[in-house]
C-alpha cells in the first residue's frame, strides 16, 4: 500500500548547524516542548519529503544515499514518520 505524507503548513522549519528545527505555530506561547529538532537522519527525511512525499521513494532515496541496506531504511524511514506524525509535523495517507 502506498503511503503518501503531507508536510503540516503550520510550522516554521530552520536549518541551524546541521540540524532540522521545527517550531508549530499554533502552540501555547513558551512552551518550550512545541520545539523540535531532528536527528541527521530524520532531517535528511523531512528535507526529502518536498521532493518524494511517499513512504516508498522516502525508503528508496535514504538507500540510494546512505551505505543503508533496503529493510534498515524501511524501518528507519517508518519510525521517524511516526514520530513526525505524532508530533503533527506531518499527516500520512494511504
Amino acid at each position: 500500500m502506498k503511503k503518501n505524507i503531507i508536510k503540516n503548513k503550520n510550522l516554521i522549519e530552520r536549518h541551524v548547524r546541521d540540524q532540522w528545527i521545527l517550531v508549530p505555530l499554533k502552540t501555547a506561547p513558551a512552551r518550550l516542548d512545541a520545539l523540535y529538532t531532528l536527528n541527521s537522519t530524520a532531517g535528511f527525511i523531512w528535507k526529502a519529503i518536498d521532493d518524494y512525499p511517499s513512504e516508498n521513494a522516502l525508503i528508496d532515496r535514504l538507500v540510494a544515499t546512505y551505505e543503508v541496506d533496503e529493510p534498515k531504511a524501511r524501518k528507519d524511514v517508518e519510525r521517524i514518520l511516526m514520530e513526525l506524525a505524532s508530533i503533527d509535523a506531518i499527516t500520512i495517507s494511504s
